[in-house]
């Protein structure tokens, strides 16, 4: 199974797709907003093999905070 690491930007499988579908889309917001529904149908369907996530809200692009999850586990790596 692949790997998420934010400095060498080597992707999982399922980012690796995800960016696969960039270039369809005309604008970085449409991309994103393309990724926010597909993360949103894979938290659904993992629900159904017992695994649940939760998805951050969207700060309108701020900055993730010192208390953030994410950037902490993004300085382990």
């Amino acid at each position: 199974m692949g790997s998420y690491n934010i400095q060498n930007t080597s992707y999982g499988e399922l980012m690796k797709h995800l960016m696969s579908e960039r270039s369809r889309f005309d604008s970085e917001e449409e991309f994103q907003a393309f990724t926010i529904s597909e993360v949103r149908k894979l938290i659904t369907d993992l629900r159904s093999v017992n695994i649940e996530l939760t998805m951050r809200p969207n700060y309108g692009g701020q900055p993730l905070s010192h208390h953030s999850a994410t950037q902490k586990l993004a300085k382990q790596i």
